[in-house]
């Protein structure tokens, strides 16, 4: 019984982080378009690179996170470049 307790713990963990990379790999896309178009994004009049750069790289931690937990370590490497290709 523990351990199936425990494993339940650790899918709640993976869903939390899953869930949590899904809303900023979107917050990353919504900045991408928005830095495109000049147009305002989650109140900031224009979106410059530096903003669309430390999103990128909020994205870029939560997936190493997510990576460790689940691997016990890091295994694709992900840079801002290639994330806003």
């Amino acid at each position: 019984m523990k351990y199936n307790s425990n494993m339940k713990r650790e899918d709640d963990k993976f869903r939390e982080h899953q869930e949590k990379l899904e809303l900023l790999r979107a917050r990353v896309y919504a900045a991408k378009i928005a830095y495109l178009n000049r147009t305002p994004f989650e109140g900031m009049e224009e979106v410059s690179y530096d903003d669309l750069k430390s999103i990128a790289q909020q994205f870029i931690r939560a997936s190493y996170e997510y990576q460790k937990l689940k691997y016990g370590s890091i295994k694709l490497r992900i840079s801002v470049a290639k994330l806003l290709r």
